[in-house]
């Protein structure tokens, strides 16, 4: 059977759309190119909504692709290398786009392909109060080309589209980040101690109810970027111990789901997020909390002594490494890949090293300017879509897993770490979302 790019005779017609706005795009070029033709298909303008006209268009299922059924498609399109060429085979015809609008294949396909999806567009700051008081949020693009900067000139990244809610312009921006996931952003409102959840890029947002709390999380679903959970872990009222609460975007309301007695706090409000849970380190950095989202359960994780000092993030390795936790940190100037599998005597985690990089320190030199680079601290901001950034000292450096490339993305930022959110497109993008499917 043709799929979109094969010069064989496709089993049904496929709509000029397609090809038409769309040009082929071939394994060859550099990572910008490739980025801004995957924006040119899901991102711009943004989100992609498939007009009726061209549904209506879609040719009817020819009869082999009828016999192959929805299943073997899926299996055939999850061998697709990018997912720019999933989303072009979704535009072919009303079968394939049947096929491809499935939360648990969407799901299958963003594990797989953990190095493309979803879209990375940059790092989005928040700089902390000064004299002019509290600077309002921006992005800093992790690439220069012209359609990774057409998307982000299309949205509202300081957002100003949110309520000030009596908050005086002289004080600057109302709302502080909390957490940043699959194109969606929490916020606290300083005027009013509410939440929201907004997007940027469409300036569409909801209201959440006020819950004080030490930690904050946003979840995404790999599988249908039109709903989202909100998790808030606060410290109980009078007793030890921590109490998380959950929110759905389907019923707006924090619900008490789960407790865990332990003294120390959260290190810091910031959460990290690898396969369906999430993690903060607890004050002294020997341990650090989970909370799985999947199973509502906390469990109190001890951490190697060398990672007690120094950053680190929790990451997802695809679906053939789902055996253990990994951990991303950098020591010596290389990048350290660690994993904790449960030990069967204690149900404690034993620690390995798995994946060790070259060192940076050179190219960092480089791209700094200064041999003394080395007397700054190195932090580890986050890893997300394949690709790790750094700050050392005012210097935010990027490092893509796949390749190792290095790249400088900012000489000089002074907002703090914990301030630094790298931002993604959602994924899936709109019109491959089974919430679409009545479109």
């Amino acid at each position: 059977m043709g799929l979109p790019g094969n010069t064989d005779t496709p089993s049904c017609e496929r709509p000029n759309i397609a090809y038409h706005f769309f040009p082929e795009w071939g394994n060859t070029g550099t990572t910008a190119a490739r980025v801004g033709k995957y924006l040119s298909l899901s991102s711009f303008p943004f989100p992609v909504q498939v007009p009726h006209s061209v549904l209506r268009h879609m040719a009817p299922p020819a009869a082999t692709v009828a016999v192959l059924g929805d299943d073997l498609l899926r299996e055939v399109f999850i061998l697709l290398p990018t997912p720019t060429d999933l989303l072009r085979a979704a535009l072919a015809c009303k079968p394939f786009l049947r096929a491809v609008r499935s939360a648990p294949f969407l799901r299958r396909f963003r594990r797989r392909h953990h190095f493309t999806c979803p879209l990375l567009l940059g790092c989005l700051l928040h700089g902390p109060s000064d004299r002019r008081g509290t600077r309002a949020p921006h992005l800093l693009p992790a690439y220069p080309d012209a359609a990774t900067r057409r998307v982000i000139e299309g949205g509202d990244f300081a957002f100003s589209f949110l309520p000030r809610g009596g908050w005086p312009e002289a004080a600057g921006n109302p709302w502080q980040l909390l957490d940043c996931r699959n194109g969606r952003v929490l916020l606290l409102s300083r005027a009013s101690r509410e939440l929201a959840v907004a997007d940027p890029l469409t300036r569409r947002w909801v209201s959440l109810p006020a819950r004080r709390g030490l930690g904050y999380a946003l979840v995404a679903d790999d599988g249908d970027s039109s709903v989202f959970k909100a998790v808030c872990v606060s410290r109980r009222v009078g007793a030890p111990g921590l109490r998380a609460f959950l929110l759905s975007s389907a019923e707006l309301r924090w619900v008490q789901v789960a407790g865990l007695d332990v003294q120390s706090d959260l290190a810091g409000s910031r959460a990290m997020q690898a396969n369906r849970s999430l993690y903060w380190k607890l004050v002294g950095g020997e341990r650090m909390v989970a909370f799985n989202t999947a199973t509502m359960e906390f469990a109190v994780l001890d951490l190697p002594p060398f990672l007690r000092e120094i950053s680190f993030d929790v990451i997802e390795k695809g679906q053939e490494c789902a055996g253990g936790l990994n951990l991303l940190t950098m020591r010596g100037f290389c990048i350290e890949v660690w994993v904790g599998v449960k030990d069967g005597a204690d149900g404690g985690l034993t620690w390995t090293l798995v994946e060790k990089s070259v060192m940076f320190h050179r190219a960092m030199a480089e791209m700094i300017g200064s041999e003394f680079f080395y007397q700054n601290r190195l932090d580890v901001i986050g890893v997300v879509a394949g690709v790790v950034f750094l700050r050392n000292g005012k210097c935010l450096f990027s490092i893509n897993l796949e390749t190792m490339k290095m790249t400088r993305v900012s000489r000089k930022e002074n907002c703090p770490s914990h301030l630094i959110y790298p931002y993604t497109t959602a994924w899936p993008p709109s019109f491959p979302n089974p919430t679409e499917q009545g479109a």
